[in-house]
This record gives C-alpha cells, structure tokens and sequence, in this order.
C-alpha cells in the first residue's frame, strides 16, 4: 500500500508543478497520469496536499502579477498599447480566476491584483 501512495504523491507533484506553469486542472492531471476525480479524491483525504495544492495556486497568482508588470513595462516602453496591455492584464486576471474557483480559499488573490493592477497602473500615469 505504500508503493501506491508515494506513487500518487509522485504524481500530485506533477499536476502541482502543471498549475504551477498555468495548465488547467484537467489538463495538469492528464499529463499527470491521472484524473480530475483521482487528483479531489487524494486532495480531500490529504490535508497537507490541500495546502500544497492552494499553494500551488497562490504561486501561478503571483506568476501573473509578475506578467501584469511586465505588460506595464512594455507598455511604458512603447512595445504595447494601451488597449492590446489592458486586453493582456484582463486576460491575466480572469486566468487566476479561472484557476482559483476550483478550491475555496484564494479567490482574495484576485483582489490583490486589483489592487496591484491599480497600483501599477497609478505608478505609470503619474
């Protein structure tokens, strides 16, 4: 019995390390080697690969805050207009919504880039 959960776990790192690159669950878990189902079934007994896996979302949050500077960036620098860095900034935002709806807990991370957004976006103009 062992062998089988450690090889679960193996595979529960796989899909974290997926989330982590902005994959989708479903996806995350088949390239995994396993199942949506299988992934919440591990996920409800284990409370510690909870917090790894609301972790895991956290971490891609702050991927996209990072990505909405960089859109800032460029837009500052001319290499995007205004329009094309809101349509980019928007696209990040619902992302992380997307991805933080599956499990309660982080969707305050959507505010915080709001307010990053908007403390950025502030920095620029002024």
């Amino acid at each position: 019995m062992k062998r089988y959960i450690y090889k679960k776990e193996y595979l529960f790192d796989d899909v974290l390390k997926n989330l982590r690159e902005g994959k989708s669950l479903y996806t995350a878990c088949n390239d995994a080697g396993m199942t949506t189902k299988q992934f919440h079934d591990f996920l409800n007994k284990n409370a510690i690969l909870k917090e790894k896996y609301l972790l895991a979302l956290t971490d891609y949050a702050d991927k996209c805050v990072d990505d909405i500077r960089k859109i800032v960036e460029d837009l500052k620098n001319g290499k995007v207009d205004n329009s094309t860095a809101k349509l980019l900034i928007e696209t990040k935002k619902w992302l992380v919504s997307k991805a933080s709806s599956d499990v309660g807990g982080i969707n305050s991370n959507i505010d915080d880039i709001d307010e990053v957004v908007k403390e950025i976006m502030v920095k620029f103009v002024e």
